[in-house]
């Protein structure tokens, strides 16, 4: 009877539920996507990696450098790889689509702001093009094949040389270019209509390509029309695995960022005064009902139910506040840091580094049951150098998986009587030894477990005490300063 009583109660629900779904699936895939916005990934998800593995060794042979590999939620299961070859002055792209499969495109831009495309794209040729483009479609075609084509259609005047840092901001500043230039004009043509009806085998007279036209562009107009609401929470607060141009990678951070949140209406802790206070009640009510009642598999369900609202409202007004209070905080803090800024994911705040020579991300960490609390500068610098690990003496005094032979003989001093060093490269530990960074490093003292760990292009400075606190600034401030120091003279080696 029960079992009966859920399923009556909750079908209504699911069908509500899924035909919203149904009617979000159906506008997503009409209407336009105005702004795209890439997303770096380490390992996508590829639908073909032998092949894609094969086009990317294919381009890097023909002297193509990788620029990323990226994903797009705008576009859903979208995968892009991107190339740039600055001395022919050539950008090179690989699509992963789940409905058009994988395909290629070479560019080239020039300077006068016209374009040249050659593409082995399944569709494509029925739509117009920009005045300034050109685009030759090869389906079918090789990439060498494409590589042929594009030099013997490029014109002799100037082009744009395309770094890899530059590659996603020009690939979403000409998507944008585009769809802006389709928006213009109305929106699809009954032409374009026309012509992608036909490449899909799908009959239309006169009169149905007309009404499927303005039906198309009165979407496309509504989606013009309306406040643009870039969704930034996707994105996350990651630092690339290689190194930018630090104010590209500023640049790109702002634009992904979320605006400040802002500080809560209700007065905080009486809210959780009565908050914890009805989870209690709830409880010792639920206790009660026990002893005296048969409880049914509903009464269960309505009883979890409530418990996990008043829970999660405790725990989304304790994030939210704790959010609105440390954003000014770390944005007060990165104000006065060179080359620091504050970056937003949802309402949660983190100081990145934009410096010449490195890029940076301070990592606040609670502790938890098989880990200590910990804040931590990492880094990705210019340069790649070898490997050195200084760390507190008689807490971490070795560096597990190392022989003695890395160790490295220090003073008869302060620095060397409470701190160790090991690694591969002594240059480097001279430069740290002979500068007043051993020193800075001293001040590192006063925390717990401080660590410095340098490894090729990796940099992490770190101390097992969670800093993410309004009431911890000095020491905050300190550690930072201490970082930074550690962190530019090992860019300057």
């Amino acid at each position: 009877m029960n079992t009966l009583l859920i399923v009556i109660v909750s079908t209504p629900f699911v069908i509500v539920t899924l035909f919203f779904l149904y009617r979000f699936l159906v506008q997503f895939t009409t209407k336009p996507v105005l702004e795209i916005n890439l997303s770096p990934s380490d390992d996508p998800r590829w639908s073909d990696k032998k092949k894609i593995t094969e086009l990317m060794e294919t381009f890097q042979k023909k002297g193509f450098d990788l620029a990323g590999q990226y994903e797009c939620w705008e576009i859903p299961g979208l995968i892009i790889a991107g190339f740039v070859k600055p001395s022919e002055q050539l950008i090179g792209v690989i699509y992963d689509h789940p409905t058009a499969g994988i395909w290629e495109d070479l560019c080239i831009e020039y300077n006068d702001g016209e374009n040249l495309t050659v593409s082995n794209a399944p569709l494509g040729q029925e739509m117009d093009h920009m005045p300034q483009s050109t685009k030759f479609y090869l389906k079918g075609s090789s990439l060498e094949e494409l590589l042929v084509k594009i030099l013997a259609e490029k014109k002799d005047k100037a082009r744009k040389t395309i770094d890899k840092e530059e590659f996603s901001s020009n690939f979403e500043e000409a998507y944008k270019k585009e769809m802006k230039w389709r928006m213009d004009r109305g929106g699809p043509t009954s032409l374009e209509v026309k012509r992608v009806a036909d490449e899909m085998g799908v009959p239309l007279d006169s009169e149905k390509m007309q009404a499927k036209t303005r039906q198309l562009q009165k979407i496309w107009m509504k989606e013009k029309n309306k406040p643009r609401k870039v969704k930034r929470g996707l994105y996350e607060a990651e630092l690339p695995g290689e190194f930018q141009k630090p104010e590209e990678f500023h640049r790109r951070m702002e634009q992904k960022s979320e605006p400040m949140p802002q500080k809560m209406n209700i007065p905080v802790v009486p809210a959780y005064i009565v908050l914890i206070a009805a989870i209690s009640y709830w409880i010792y009510f639920g206790f009660q009902y026990n002893k005296v009642h048969t409880v049914s598999l509903t009464a269960v369900i309505i009883f979890l139910a409530v418990f996990l609202f008043l829970f999660i409202t405790l725990i989304w007004i304790n994030t939210r506040n704790q959010a609105a209070k440390m954003c000014p905080f770390l944005k007060q803090i990165a104000d006065l840091r060179p080359g620091a800024f504050l970056f937003i994911s949802g309402t949660f705040p983190t100081l990145f580094y934009a410096r010449e020579g490195w890029l940076g991300k301070v990592v606040f960490q609670e502790g938890g049951e098989h880990q200590d609390s910990c804040t931590r500068l990492e880094a990705v610098t210019r340069h790649s150098g070898g490997w050195l690990s200084i760390s507190k003496k008689n807490l971490i005094s070795k560096v597990f998986g190392r022989s003695d032979k890395d160790n490295i003989s220090l003073p008869d001093n302060d620095f060397g009587r409470k701190f160790t060093m090991s690694g591969t490269d002594k240059m480097l530990a001279e430069k740290m030894l002979s500068s007043d960074i051993a020193g800075t490093i001293m001040r590192l003292e006063e925390f717990k477990k401080p660590n410095i760990e340098i490894d090729g292009k990796s940099v992490t400075v770190e101390v097992t005490e969670n800093l993410f606190s309004t009431r911890k600034e000095a020491a905050l401030r300190q550690f930072l300063e201490v970082a930074e120091n550690v962190i530019d003279v090992v860019v300057q080696r």
